[in-house]
């Protein structure tokens, strides 16, 4: 079976690497690499990864800083290196939320450094929750100013629908939905009480049945959710697929595809380190990856089937990928789908409009 679509993803360790999921390589290996920042946020257009928001040292002072360059490097050409296309950004968040669409690359939110803000608690720039790139124009635009808008971190920000972006929060209840075409909030509610998962003496709707609770918290909370058809999605560790309706507000788990995967994967919160990532190939297909050894990935092509009480998937697919990589072993620190068939960007980095 022929699924047309691309996973990018970073190791967190300054490597990148792709999977075509129309021709699956024997070996993995990077495309390419960044050594000098730590905790950036990119996406990636034309096979060219844009980079921006790391944090890096400061000379001999070794004082940290998020860098204000914007850089780009072209995977298609194995003697590419890392072009700086902008040294003026406006925002010193770092570890934003980074999608692209059309000609416009958007840098949502983020950290910032306790330097900074203590330096910069006044400078008017803080008000505003992010910006976007232009590359025909090759000039940097604010985003409209939100009233109350909290920081929220790449992690706990999604997208859905090409231009709606999903800020949530299990630890919090919150679950605010921004059309950045549209400018509009277009769902905005800070209170969410059957998505709360921090508290385990509360049995949130729909999870009654859920023995790894502390598990889904711990994923849900570091890894960005799948979102589509009013629904989030995370693949835990006990390889159960869950979803959060925020339109019904309850919480749907399917079953569980540990005994065809085989991936052995801790649910003790307190022993996990390693958590499959997902993507949205289309509304009835995931991919899931994982590291299952220390240089192999495992992968998977998951068909989702949801009804309006229930939530099935079965496995399309499964197989190993052996990585080469410098770094003592893979990890997984996030990534993004492609369709070739729409060259849109499905999953985490993704999509908005044009002037």
């Amino acid at each position: 079976m022929v699924y047309p679509g691309v996973i990018y993803f970073d190791n967190g360790l300054h490597e990148y690497f792709k999977i075509d999921l129309d021709s699956l390589p024997d070996k993995l290996s990077p495309i390419a690499n960044f050594t000098t920042e730590n905790s950036p946020g990119w996406t990636v257009i034309d096979e060219c990864i844009y980079f921006i928001g790391g944090i890096k040292e400061v000379n001999e002072t070794k004082h940290s800083t998020v860098s204000m360059n914007f850089t780009k490097c072209n995977t298609t050409n194995p003697n590419s290196t890392w072009e700086i296309i902008s040294h003026n950004r406006n925002l010193r968040w770092y570890q934003p939320f980074v999608f692209a669409f059309g000609r416009k690359i958007y840098v949502i939110s983020g950290y910032r450094l306790l330097s900074d803000y203590y330096d910069r608690k006044d400078n008017a720039d803080w008000t505003y929750w992010g910006e976007y790139y232009n590359l025909d124009s090759q000039t940097w635009h604010y985003l409209p100013k939100l009233e109350g808008f909290e920081t929220f971190s790449a992690f706990q920000t999604a997208l859905m629908d090409k231009t709606t972006i999903v800020f949530y929060s299990v630890g919090g209840s919150v679950l605010l939905l921004y059309d950045v075409a549209k400018e509009e909030w277009i769902h905005k509610e800070h209170h969410h009480p059957n998505m709360y998962l921090a508290n385990m003496v509360f049995h949130p709707n729909g999870l009654e049945q859920c023995h790894c609770r502390p598990a889904l918290f711990s994923v849900a909370n570091n890894t960005t959710a799948v979102v589509c058809h009013s629904t989030l999605y995370w693949l835990n560790n006990d390889l159960c697929l869950y979803g959060y309706d925020y339109v019904r507000k309850r919480w749907f788990q399917s079953n569980s595809l540990r005994a065809e995967l085989g991936w052995s994967l801790s649910v003790q919160p307190e022993h996990i380190v390693y958590s499959p990532l997902m993507f949205y190939l289309d509304d009835k297909t995931f991919v899931a990856i994982c590291r299952v050894a220390r240089k192999e990935l495992g992968i998977a092509i998951i068909e989702v089937d949801r009804k309006p009480l229930s939530l099935n998937v079965s496995l399309k697919f499964s197989g190993a990928l052996p990585v080469d990589t410098e770094c003592f072993g893979i990890s997984l620190y996030n990534g993004m789908a492609i369709r070739k068939d729409q060259g849109s960007m499905l999953g985490k980095r993704k999509s908005a409009s044009e002037d």
